[in-house]
């Protein structure tokens, strides 16, 4: 039976200032609802009235307030659309709000405003310039708490006010989680009304125990944040004339969750509730985007002189970030997709650069961050030369993890020798026990180390996510039983001391211990590795849990990009790009730097189509960024190159939004775009169940199935033709865990520009082409 949801739990009240609607049950969140026109000079708010449902008269003008409210079989569910009429008069720099105020309030809620608030950022701050770093030895000192820098956060103590745009975010979510009640809220409104931008003000009294929780329309900040500090922003209200209105949409969750994870899954599944499906775009297909890519990696990312030769991202530069960057923003990474694709030049290159990595792994075993033509430099950005061994711990897990699958690829083909193989295997095993000393001595992996003594320069965050699965996947090649023993102590130990109290981060070098999209992604990654490595089903419970953190991260909505910007020219859809950290305040291609392939692996496992909608998002969408004859979206770029920016919000200022640096070319985006594509199948398909996954840039649908397999329709609606790899297994081998190496075994079909094809796939995998 459907029922009115605005009195669902609720106590309605009209009194002659303002529309109320307050929870009168003892087990659900407290809150009282109200409506408000303000009027703002400059920026500041000059006066706010409280507006009733119906007609009002404020000041010399009238408005009328309406509200609709929709049915729903879900009771912790509620839609409020409101419409705001200027039925006489004229006003100038106003704005409408709806206004959530919330009493009994501590800091034991935990405030999340998806990639800008997590647990209200209630860190430890520290005011420093870009790039930061921790200098103060009483700061970083063993028990140190998380550390940040002067970004949107809740205080301690006292009054705190937070203001943001939607697009200072990647949903247009405002929400906490109660741990006393076990209860959730959260609210979804658009990002944009008929009158532009929304926003969000938050202003927090611990000392009144209140919360006040605003939607704003338009949003209006008296200061915008900008890199690692604020300035007054440019925001202004609206001005309206007779018959003009303002219509605002909200949804409502006040439901009950057991824990934090439980909030966290709510928020994965509804963060699509409001905006809806996305469109996917075909632009070009996976294959020849490749190519494309890994031509100009042939072409331009090559260093080598008379010492020594490496990948790299500048081999013209004088900078150390354009020659080798260990692990993060670097080799072997950079060198992975060109192990995927080799040819006779690219082993020797992944050869060469291997061995110039081994050059500058530390007495610990860890590896020192940066080399430039033999030159080592640190990860203290200030001061890199001076600090040459202080390296992000997070560089060697990735130098580990990337290295081992480069070495098994090499091996299986036979492409290194046995000298070669035992060199590489000294050096890698070098690094694992590095990381397992590291634990045993301080019981965490730390954020920054010297890699000559092994000693933590800072301690504390979760930049070590990736060391998880580094040492997992050690174990499955050199059989060491401690990498596997340290990997599941130091995965359950990021799990309930950090995901549990809504925080990873730490993650780049330059955010101090800001929580991070990539930390994150590295922890699920680490978590779906140790499930492949044992079977053990406790790993993927967790895995699952990890990913709902990370879809947080990922834009879920299509920004509509300013049209004479470079994004905005090629109609780019934002949905599915990645936000880097609530730092560095930007969206970008993918996930760096993975392939995302822990998404489809999870979609596998539990079949939950929520995985495979966001492994879509990102993984189809990655390709729009990548600069190519028919979507040249870097202007002066060369083919094949992809820069780092989707910028949403005006945290670099109006004119940065949906720009492109001029020429630019970004060699780890460029990979994340290459590991996105080769590291996932084109088309995935269950033959028994008709389940079909399609995230190439092609069409395909089951037209016919059968007890021997079934009849797939693919189109390629590009002008280039297309190898597609198509994987496809039956659901039951769906339930084992994949191999890390499975994408060098599926299938791979041609297809001709614009041209529609017949496959039939049989239970045994088999492919047939019907002419």
């Amino acid at each position: 039976m459907k029922t009115n949801l605005f009195i669902i739990g609720l106590m309605v009240f009209i009194n002659h200032f303002t529309s109320w609607a307050q929870n009168s049950s003892p087990d659900k969140i407290e809150y009282q609802l109200s409506t408000k026109i303000i009027s703002y000079e400059g920026n500041n708010i000059k006066d706010i009235n409280s507006c009733e449902l119906g007609r009002n008269k404020i000041e010399e003008s009238y408005w009328n307030v309406a509200q609709k409210k929709y049915d729903s079989n879900d009771l912790t569910e509620q839609q409020l659309d409101y419409n705001f009429q200027l039925e006489d008069g004229a006003v100038s720099n106003i704005g409408i709000a709806i206004d959530f105020k919330i009493n009994q309030w501590d800091e034991t809620n935990m405030l999340f405003v998806p990639a800008a608030l997590y647990n209200g950022n209630r860190f430890k701050s520290i005011s420093v310039s870009y790039p930061p770093y921790i200098t103060n030895e009483q700061d970083k000192h063993i028990n140190m708490p998380i550390t940040v820098s002067n970004i949107p956060r809740l205080n301690p103590s006292g009054i705190s006010e937070v203001e943001l745009l939607t697009s200072n975010c990647t949903t247009p979510m405002l929400g906490f989680y109660n741990p006393k009640l076990k209860r959730g809220f959260i609210l979804l409104t658009d990002p944009e009304t008929n009158i532009g931008e929304s926003g969000f003000y938050i202003q927090e009294n611990l000392e009144k125990r209140e919360i006040l929780l605003r939607v704003m329309a338009p949003g209006v900040r008296k200061q915008r944040y900008v890199m690692c500090g604020f300035v007054p922003s440019n925001d202004k209200g609206i001005d309206m004339k007779k018959g003009d209105n303002v219509q605002i949409r909200l949804k409502l969750w006040d439901f009950p969750a057991k824990d934090l994870a439980a909030f966290y899954d709510k928020c994965f599944s509804i963060r699509k509730s409001l905006s809806g499906d996305n469109i996917y775009i075909n632009r070009n297909s996976f294959s020849h985007t490749a190519q494309t890519i890994l031509a100009h990696h042939d072409k331009e990312k090559w260093y080598e002189d008379s010492h020594q030769g490496y990948i790299c991202n500048k081999p013209n530069s004088d900078s150390p970030f354009g020659h080798i960057q260990t692990g993060w923003s670097g080799i072997p990474v950079y060198a992975l997709p060109q192990a995927i694709c080799p040819t006779e030049d690219r082993v020797q290159r992944i050869i060469k650069s291997m061995n110039a990595l081994s050059k500058i792994q530390g007495k610990s075993g860890l590896f020192y961050a940066m080399s430039r033509k033999g030159a080592l430099f640190g990860d203290n950005l200030n001061d890199s030369k001076k600090d040459s061994s202080i390296s992000l711990v997070r560089r060697t897990g990735l130098v580990l993890y990337t290295g081992l699958q480069i070495r098994e690829i090499l091996r299986v083909r036979n492409d290194i020798d046995k000298r070669t193989l035992k060199s590489w295997d000294s050096m890698f095993q070098k690094a694992a026990n590095g990381l397992v000393n590291l634990w045993k001595q301080y019981g965490e992996f730390g954020q920054f180390i010297d890699v000559e003594t092994g000693v933590p320069d800072i301690f504390n965050s979760t930049a070590g996510a990736i060391n998880i699965g580094a040492l997992a996947r050690a174990y499955s090649i050199y059989r060491t039983p401690r990498y596997l023993q340290i990997a599941k102590e130091a995965a359950n130990h990021y799990y309930d001391h950090f995901l549990m109290n809504g925080y990873l981060g730490g993650g780049p070098a330059e955010i101090l211990q800001c929580p991070d999209s990539e930390s994150s992604a590295e922890y699920v990654e680490s978590l779906l590795t140790l499930y492949e490595v044992t079977g053990d089903n406790s790993w993927l419970e967790k895995g699952k849990i990890a990913a709902a953190f990370f879809s947080s991260w990922v834009v879920s909505y299509d920004y509509k990009f300013p049209q004479n910007s470079d994004l905005g020219r090629i109609s780019a859809k934002s949905t599915g790009s990645v936000w880097a950290s609530v730092q560095n305040e930007h969206s970008a291609p993918g996930i760096y730097i993975l392939s995302g392939d822990f998404l489809f692996k999870l979609y596998r496992a539990t079949g939950d189509e929520r995985y495979a909608e966001l492994l879509k998002d990102i993984v189809h969408n990655v390709v729009q960024y990548v600069n190519m004859p028919n979507n040249p979206v870097i202007p002066g770029g060369e083919w094949g190159a992809v820069s780092e920016r989707v910028n949403l919000s005006d945290w670099e200022g109006t004119q940065g939004i949906g720009m492109v640096a001029k020429g630019d070319s970004n060699m780890a985006w460029e990979t994340v775009a290459l590991l996105s594509i080769l590291q996932n199948p084109g088309i995935y398909v269950q033959t028994d169940t008709k389940k079909i996954l399609v995230l190439d840039h092609v069409e395909a649908y089951i037209k016919d199935k059968t007890e021997k397999g079934l009849l797939l329709e693919i189109k390629n609606p590009n002008n280039e033709s297309n190898e597609i790899s198509i994987f496809s297994e039956r659901h039951a081998d769906a339930l084992k865990p994949l191999d890390f190496l499975s994408y060098s075994s599926w299938k791979k079909i041609k297809i001709g520009a614009n041209e529609t094809i017949l496959v039939t796939i049989k239970n045994n995998g088999e492919l047939n082409i019907l002419k």
